[in-house]
């Protein structure tokens, strides 16, 4: 039997889509049992796992790799199991980019279906939909943190820009600088050449007075 319980939208920076929890019964370690099977947008199996682990830590109990599964042995879920503890399994089947949650609670000596355990039945999909809600909130803010690292490669980006600005406009007031000299100096290179030019003339004067004087002697 497969019912279609109730569906809640997340919409956290977009991280989540859909959420949906379907009851339906699900071949697991222990044969074919009653399962509630919630639907994950867009997140990794070695994500869900990790924060499954941490969200199922409070009901108490050890849980552990069971075979194909996640099993926590004698939980306490008030809202399901009442005053006695209870034994939940989880594993997870990729959907394509996303993931189906399926997680299967052992009242002792019957699973959980909406049929016989109605209101813990209900207590059941919050618990799970809560799960959900946590996935999208770590999903969120590890995307946060990941703009931020992004936002700070751009901050460092864009103080190394303003720093290669600066470094270049003292560059040009450099080579401004030396332009000056350098016209500076060809203005004085200038009037040197014609002074030497003019010396040049005057010494070339002088050597065809000396060389008439030794014609003279000869």
């Amino acid at each position: 039997m497969k019912k279609i319980v109730f569906f809640i939208w997340f919409i956290l920076l977009g991280t989540m889509g859909l959420a949906q929890i379907q009851e339906v019964p699900k071949s697991m370690s222990l044969g074919v049992n009653n399962a509630l099977v919630l639907d994950l947008p867009g997140v990794r199996e070695s994500f869900v796992e990790k924060l499954w682990k941490k969200y199922i830590k409070p009901v108490g109990g050890k849980t552990k790799r069971n075979r194909s599964e996640w099993f926590t042995d004698d939980g306490k879920l008030a809202g399901i199991g009442g005053s006695n503890t209870i034994d939940v399994y989880m594993s997870i089947e990729e959907l394509g980019p996303d993931l189906a949650m399926i997680v299967w609670f052992d009242l002792g000596g019957a699973f959980l279906n909406s049929e016989e355990h109605e209101n813990r039945y209900v207590e059941a999909e919050k618990y799970l939909m809560r799960f959900a809600l946590f996935v999208a909130k770590e999903k969120t803010q590890l995307q946060l943190e990941e703009k931020e690292k992004e936002m700070s490669k751009l901050e460092s980006l864009i103080k190394r820009l303003e720093r290669d600005n600066e470094r270049y406009h003292r560059d040009i007031e450099v080579a401004k600088e030396k332009i000056r000299l350098s016209e500076a100096n060809i203005e004085t290179n200038v009037v040197e050449q014609e002074e030497t030019r003019k010396l040049m003339e005057l010494q070339l004067q002088t050597i065809e007075k000396v060389r008439s004087k030794l014609a003279a002697l000869n």
